[in-house]
């Protein structure tokens, strides 16, 4: 089996890995097309290596890959053999996506829609997923909430615009130049070039801000809140001082962390993009070979959606 090894913060492509053995509450999966992602690379560099062994994660041979689609390979209690899924697996514990097959819980995948391909349906599961309950779980965003999407061009931010406009949002999404037209076209309502005009310029109030940039402090858009609004910053870890003050303030910082697929809504997510309300956006694919250009493009600017690569053949 071919597979992504992780040695020495270098990555090495291995043609002879085991294939992996599911347990009774598991699927073996082939998968088909897999994501990278920010997170993906920070492993490589060992940035979550202290994290994952303070939470007792099992160390595997393949470290990288979050999201998938696949085709099952034996049957199980909801998915039966031959179903095209899509999903997540578990964050920081059990088998990355970065190799030809996997195990993964039930829990964790949902059917994929059949109107999309297999990279169409890879691209989708971690950043749907997490735009959803970052959004409605910890947002309560419904119709006629203000929100402000920042870093609305990545790999979740496409999907934050379509789920918050879904919910009945008025958008205003971040990035950077020359993205109007494409952010425009998944239902922004205003479009910023942070370049031009900065957060702490903005004179609007919003129910909710969604920081996918991962570099925004509480401080710096605190005044960009109403009353009772929200901050959700992708990567709570730089705002944990923040969340000690909900107790004594209106204003609140939420901590988003979703650590695994969730059958009942990526079904949902699904649902949605069958009925195209939600479309998938890909910013390139490589083939497993390449492995070495899909990481570089993930530290490139300019992207758009999610960076594919195909881990098999049909």
């Amino acid at each position: 089996m071919k597979g992504l090894t992780l040695e020495s913060k270098h990555l090495r492509l291995r043609e002879d890995l085991s294939l992996p053995v599911p347990n009774a509450h598991e699927l073996l999966v082939k998968v088909m097309y897999a994501t990278v992602n920010p997170t993906d690379a920070d492993t490589v560099a060992g940035n979550h290596a202290l994290l994952a062994k303070l939470l007792g994660a099992k160390r595997h041979l393949v470290n990288t890959g979050l999201e998938f689609s696949g085709i099952v390979q034996k049957s199980g209690k909801r998915f039966k053999q031959g179903d095209r899924i899509f999903g997540y697996v578990d964050l920081l514990k059990g088998i990355k996506t970065h190799q030809e097959y996997i195990c993964i819980a039930e829990d964790f995948v949902a059917l994929m829609p059949a109107q999309l391909s297999f990279e169409e349906s890879a691209a989708m599961p971690l950043g749907a997923l997490t735009s959803l309950i970052a959004l409605q779980d910890l947002g309560q965003v419904s119709k006629g909430s203000k929100v402000l999407i920042n870093g609305a061009s990545g790999g979740l931010g496409v999907y934050a615009i379509q789920i918050a406009r879904l919910l009945g949002a008025n958008v205003t999404a971040v990035a950077g130049t020359n993205t109007e037209a494409f952010l425009s076209n998944l239902g922004a309502n205003q479009v910023i070039n942070y370049q031009q005009q900065p957060l702490k310029s903005l004179q609007h109030k919003f129910d909710l801000i969604l920081d996918l940039s991962t570099l925004v402090k509480y401080p710096q858009i605190k005044h960009l809140l109403h009353k009772h609004g929200k901050f959700i910053p992708a990567n709570p870890f730089n705002n944990l001082p923040y969340f000690i003050g909900n107790a004594f303030r209106n204003k609140k910082v939420k901590y988003l962390m979703v650590e695994n697929g969730d059958s009942e809504k990526l079904a949902l997510i699904s649902s949605w993009a069958a009925q195209g309300k939600l479309r998938p956006v890909v910013d390139s694919v490589f083939s497993l070979a390449d492995y070495a250009q899909a990481f570089r493009r993930i530290g490139e600017k300019g992207r758009r959606g999610r960076v594919v690569m195909q881990m098999s053949e049909e």
